[in-house]
C-alpha cells in the first residue's frame, strides 16, 4: 500500500515508518522537519520524505496524492502543557484534523489511523484496568482534543465511508525518544546517564502502562489491515507499573546509583491508569510482547551508544 505518515519524524512516527517499510509498503514521511533525523537509519527506496506544515491545508492535500492509508500522529501539544493554552490546542489539533479528514475524503483515501491517548481520554478511570467503553472524563485539554478528534473520525466514517480507526496509546518508550519533556522512562534514563538526580512526583505510587515502541508500531500496521467492525482500540501492555517500581527496575538495568528527589504531585496526573487491551487482542490479534525489563535494557543500550546532548 501507499502510506503517508503525518508526524513521521516524531518518536512513534519514525517507528511506524520502519514497520510499514519492513512490511513492504511505500511510505511518504510527512513532517515539519527539514532533516528527518529520526529516519536517518532507514535506507529504503520505498521511503520518500515530505517536509511540510500539517496546519497548511494545501500542503496536506499534496501529501495525500496517490495514497491509500493515512497515519495521523501529529500533535502540537503535550499533556502537561495543553491546559496552559486550550484555545491553541483546539485550533491546531482539532481544526487541522477535521481539515485532514475532509481532504482524505476528497482524495479518495481508503483508511485513516489516528493516534489517540489511552493515558488522558479517560481522566481518573472508573475501572481498573480501563476498557474502551469506560467513561471518558479527561482532566487535561490534550485528552479533550484527542477525544474530539476520535468523534470526528467516527462522524466522517458514518457520513462518508472513510474507514477510520483510533488507537488509544499507553505510555510509549524505547530507543530514539529525543524529547526531554515527556515520558518517564526516557527522561529518567537521560538523567541517569548524565549523573543527575531523578524527580518523582508525589509519593511515587503514580502507576502507568508502559508499552515498547516497536510493539506500538505493530498495532498501527495491524489496524491498517483490520477487516472487523471496531473503530477504537486501547493499545498498551495491560500491566501497571508505579514510579517506585520503575525506579528500582532502572537501578537494576543501568547498574547505576542515582538520587531520587520527591516533588509535589502534579494536578494533571491521574493516580493510576492501566489499559484493558483485550479488544486489541481479540480483534486485531495484537499484543505487546516486549517485557518492560527487556525494553528498558534496549533503550538504555541505545542511549549509551548516542552522543550525550548538551541540554541534558
Amino acid at each position: 500500500m501507499n502510506s503517508v505518515v503525518f508526524g513521521a519524524n516524531g518518536f512513534i512516527g519514525s517507528h511506524v515508518c520502519a514497520a510499514l517499510l519492513g512490511a513492504g509498503h511505500r511510505v511518504r514521511a510527512f513532517d515539519i522537519s527539514r532533516d528527518f533525523h529520526s529516519l536517518a537509519h532507514l535506507d529504503s527506496p520505498l521511503l520518500e520524505t515530505f517536509t511540510g506544515d500539517f496546519l497548511d491545508r494545501m500542503t496536506v492535500k499534496q501529501a495525500l496524492k496517490g495514497m491509500d492509508w493515512v497515519f495521523h500522529l501529529v500533535s502540537t501539544t503535550i499533556p502537561s502543557s495543553s491546559n496552559s493554552n486550550m484555545v491553541f490546542d483546539v485550533q491546531t489539533n482539532v481544526v487541522a484534523s477535521i481539515e485532514l479528514l475532509e481532504e482524505c475524503v476528497a482524495s479518495g483515501i481508503k483508511r485513516l489511523i489516528f493516534a489517540s491517548s489511552g493515558g488522558t481520554v479517560y481522566g481518573c478511570p472508573a475501572t481498573d484496568p480501563v476498557s474502551e467503553e469506560s467513561p471518558k472524563q479527561p482532566i487535561v485539554s490534550y485528552g479533550c482534543t484527542k477525544l474530539a478528534i476520535e468523534h470526528y473520525c467516527q462522524l466522517f466514517q458514518y457520513q462518508t465511508g472513510l474507514r477510520t480507526i483510533s488507537l488509544r496509546l499507553a505510555n510509549p518508550y524505547g530507543p530514539g525518544h529525543h524529547g526531554m519533556s515527556q515520558g518517564a522512562i526516557p527522561v529518567f534514563l537521560k538523567r541517569i546517564r548524565s549523573g543527575k538526580p531523578v524527580s518523582v512526583w508525589g509519593d511515587g505510587c503514580v502507576t502507568r502502562d508502559y508499552v515498547y515502541v516497536d510493539d506500538l508500531a505493530g498495532a498501527f500496521l495491524d489496524a491498517a489491515s483490520y477487516q472487523g467492525h471496531e473503530s477504537i482500540f486501547n493499545i498498551g501492555s495491560g500491566q501497571g507499573v508505579s514510579l517506585l517500581e520503575l525506579i528500582s527496575l532502572l537501578k537494576e538495568e543501568t547498574g547505576r546509583q542515582f538520587e531520587v528527589i520527591h516533588e509535589a504531585g502534579r494536578n494533571y496526573d491521574v493516580p493510576r491508569i492501566v489499559l484493558d487491551v483485550s479488544r486489541a487482542g481479540n480483534e486485531l490479534g495484537w499484543t505487546a510482547t516486549t517485557p518492560l525489563r527487556e525494553g528498558i535494557r534496549r533503550t538504555w543500550q541505545h542511549l549509551l551508544a548516542q552522543e550525550p546532548h548538551h541540554h541534558e
